[in-house]
């Protein structure tokens, strides 16, 4: 179940990688001899490890964060433990001693990942892509093909999909009014989530690429590390401080001014998009940092020397040059928060 709902993680991560490779490497690597399904092992699968390994990364972090389908199904894992822990038992500092693991767990495999490619870069020819030729199939191959592509549409959305909208149309009480209003503020929320987050993950794997001291590729690694955790744990580490400082500044500007400003931080959108930024940042943080390794140092030197500041460079040469992992990264977002708002 799993597996048929996180694969597009993988799928859409890896498309974007597949259509940012130079087609002239495929077609050099042809006139040497390699066969169409050669090339693809050898050279195109290779060269989108990166982006593989990205959305590898989110389907486990997210596997690890899941609680509903464990619990359905009645296998403990560490979710389930954490939110026994918390609300069965009381114990906050117990449930922060296994979150802690969980990410202790997912920080081990990331960076024995990267230690792994320590030594490999994936930079890519900036050249204008010419579009792909389609290879026609026929017979089995073209039934193989068909099955392949329809099963894990079939059974993670066709599926599930026709089961729920049968629910609504039968069951469900159709409220015009409320339904505009839902979507409308479920649409709005996402969008402005996936915004901030692309942006946010901009500017960090733009900063790691400008400087690439480990303080700050520490930094970067644990930015990312929220979409590991549960979305409760995560909601309640952050209103517990937010509740706090807005409580100390009620004090301060009902004593000093006379003034109570209300709950400006953990009462208003602000916690939300917040919680949101730290839950799904590693979704977009992991295809910019992807589509960045792919454009060569030398087109930052390039631009510089044109007189761009690091800024102008990145909006006018990066953003163009990963278009698609830009807004692989949108794409993600837009539907993980839009998911979690149908959730609450």
């Amino acid at each position: 179940m799993l597996s048929l709902v996180l694969y597009p993680y993988v799928y859409l991560l890896s498309r974007a990688a597949f259509l940012e490779q130079s087609s002239s490497a495929l077609e050099v690597s042809r006139t040497l001899g390699y066969s169409r399904h050669k090339a693809f092992f050898k050279l195109a699968l290779p060269l989108a490890r990166p982006a593989i390994i990205a959305g590898l990364t989110l389907a486990l972090m997210e596997t690890l964060a899941d609680y509903g389908t464990v619990q359905y199904f009645g296998v403990a894992t560490f979710t389930t433990g954490i939110f026994r822990t918390f609300y069965g038992l009381g114990d906050s500092a117990a449930a922060a001693q296994l979150a802690a693991m969980l990410l202790g767990f997912v920080v081990l495999l990331i960076l024995l990942e990267k230690y792994s490619r320590r030594q490999i870069k994936y930079h890519a020819n900036n050249e204008q892509r010419k579009q792909p030729k389609l290879v026609k199939l026929s017979g089995m191959q073209a039934t193989a093909a068909f099955f392949t592509c329809l099963l894990p549409v079939l059974f993670g959305f066709l599926l599930p999909g026709g089961v729920l909208l049968n629910w609504a149309i039968t069951q469900a009480k159709f409220n015009p009014q409320d339904f505009i209003e839902l979507a409308w503020n479920s649409f709005t929320l996402a969008s402005a989530a996936a915004v901030l987050a692309v942006c946010l993950a901009l500017i960090l794997a733009y900063a790691r690429r400008m400087n690439d001291h480990k303080r700050v590729q520490t930094s970067v690694m644990v930015a990312g590390m929220g979409y590991a955790l549960p979305g409760t744990i995560i909601a309640i580490g952050i209103l517990i401080p937010m509740a706090w400082l807005d409580h100390q500044l009620i004090n301060l500007s009902s004593e000093w001014f006379g003034f109570n400003p209300g709950l400006i931080f953990s009462g208003t959108l602000f916690a939300l998009l917040f919680a949101y930024m730290v839950r799904f940042l590693a979704v977009s943080l992991g295809s910019i940092q992807t589509g960045l390794e792919k454009i060569k140092p030398s087109v930052d030197s390039a631009g510089r020397s044109l007189g761009c500041t690091p800024v102008q460079v990145l909006k006018r040469i990066h953003v163009p040059l990963m278009r698609s992992s830009v807004l692989t990264a949108l794409l993600i977002v837009f539907v993980d928060v839009l998911k979690n708002c149908q959730q609450h």
